[in-house]
Formats: C-alpha cells, structure tokens, sequence
C-alpha cells in the first residue's frame, strides 16, 4: 500500500487539505480519510518473509501462469502483509515438496489450506487455526455405494498428501480397495463424475467448491465423515520461525475477531468456515 502525504495549504483564509498519492489527488474528505486510515494500518517492517505454496487449485491457491495468486491463502496472505508491513515473496513448489521448502529454510511459511495433524506439529510449528474443515468420502449419486465396505475391490481417489491420505490409504488395506493419488482435487472429482474412479476422498469444502462450479457433478456424501480439522499454516521450528508464528498468529486473531476471515472463507466455500474451527 503505497504512502499518503496530506498537505494543508492556507488559500484566502481557508485550509484546503490536498492528499497527494500516486500523482493524483482527492477532494472527498471520505476519501481523504480512508486512505490516510489505509496507510495507518499497515505497521512498518522491513522483515521479508517467503511463503510456498502448491497453488494449483482454488478455492484453496491458485497460482496462475502469469503470477496471478487467487484463493483462500491468496487473499489471506494479502490482509496478512497489509496488517504486518512485511514483504512477502511468494514460491511455487509440488504439493509433497512444500514441507522440503521449510526444511531446508528456502521457505520460511508453508500455505496451502493445511488440515493441522499430529505428524506436521511434530516437526513444524503450526499457527492459530484460520478455519475448520472435514475429510469425507463421495461418491456419484446414482451409485450403489452406501458405506465404505461397500467400495470393497474398488479404486478410491485421494489428493496425494491431504489429511484423508492416510485415514483411507488405512482403511484401503483394511476394507480391501485400492487408492489412487491425485496431484490436483479437481482433476480426481472429475474421475469420480465420469465413472473412472468409484469414490474419493476429500475435503467438504472442495468438494463444495468443485459441484459449485459443475453443475454436472451429482455427488453424495457418506453418512460419516472420515475426521474434522483445524487448517493452518506450518513453520520450522527455529528461532525465526517461533517468531514468524508468534506474530502470524497476532494478526490471524485480529482477522478473526474482525470477520475478515469469515468473509474470504464465505467467499471461496459458500459458508463461514470459521464456525468449524476445533477447540
């Protein structure tokens, strides 16, 4: 957010206040005053801070040819450098090599809609929770399927290191299916929509978002869903990256608090995920 330098000048007994900013200038004192709150806001900083994302799908990172990041992460990380005055730069990895970004420091945030699980705290510092989310199994509505039993010596599709990978990758070996991994959700659901797979394994929102978007995708959710979660974004465990999450999770509370996240999430998933945060 570029600068505004307000300029009051004495015309004929009279304090004009011109607002200078990009070459142009406003006579609205709405005006005047929103932008000079804008330039308020946005707290001085100097830190430059990394994020790496898949960014191959929305509702979640989209990450266009051209540079153009839409989303979920896209519009939070766009409010997050408002509020913190940092410098974000922005990195495009696989989906399974983001954690590899974090390890070896060319990253120093992980941002992908990450469900938060016990083998990621293990390693990385999670933040706060931005909103919540449910792994569930769908499939076509005109199927016979009804439980998980019944997709015995059949192919189920999952997003390759999603939260639902290792909950049905179990229960393949389990229940007696084979899993078949995806890099992209979309490409997996459309597999499901012209018969190639006979379930998959997924996020509630994403599937939301995909039938939003498909009016020929006619999918039914199982009765159970696979678990809940908390979705948040991951750090090393350095000196740098407890700080970075120290003060990730300032301003993740004050978008919170303030309904920011709620209305980027009600945007992108036609609801206010933020009520399916886990306590």
């Amino acid at each position: 957010m570029k600068k505004r330098v307000l300029a009051a000048l004495l015309v004929s007994a009279m304090v004009v206040a011109t607002v200078v900013g990009c070459g142009s200038k406003s006579s609205s004192d709405d005006s005047s005053k929103k932008e000079t709150t804008e330039a308020s806001d946005k707290k001085d900083s100097d830190e430059t801070v990394t994020v790496v994302t898949a960014g191959t799908g929305e509702p979640y990172s989209l990450l266009a040819d051209d540079g153009t990041w839409t989303g979920i992460d896209a519009e939070m990380w766009d409010e997050i450098e408002k509020r913190t005055g940092w410098k974000v730069e922005l990195k495009q990895a696989a989906f399974d090599a983001l954690w590899g970004e974090l390890d070896t420091e060319r990253a120093d945030v992980a941002a992908n809609c990450f469900a938060v699980k016990a083998e990621r705290t293990d390693k990385y510092n999670a933040t706060i929770p931005y909103y919540g989310d449910a792994q569930c199994i769908i499939v076509n509505d005109d199927s016979s399927y009804k439980t998980v039993d019944d997709l015995k010596g059949q192919v189920v599709g999952c997003t390759n290191g999603q939260a639902a990978q290792t909950i049905i990758e179990d229960l393949a070996k389990e229940k007696g299916f084979e899993v078949k991994l995806y890099e992209d959700s979309a490409v997996g659901m459309n597999d499901l929509k012209l018969g190639r797979i006979a379930a998959y394994a997924n996020t509630t929102t994403n599937v939301n978002a995909f039938t939003h978007n498909n009016e020929d995708a006619n999918f039914r959710f199982f009765d159970e869903n696979l678990m809940a979660n908390n979705v948040a974004y991951f750090l090393p465990k350095t000196e740098r990256g407890d700080k970075l999450t120290e003060e990730l999770n300032d301003v993740i509370q004050e978008m919170l608090d303030d309904g920011t996240v709620a209305k980027i999430t009600e945007k992108w998933m036609y609801s206010d995920m933020t009520k399916l945060i886990q306590k």
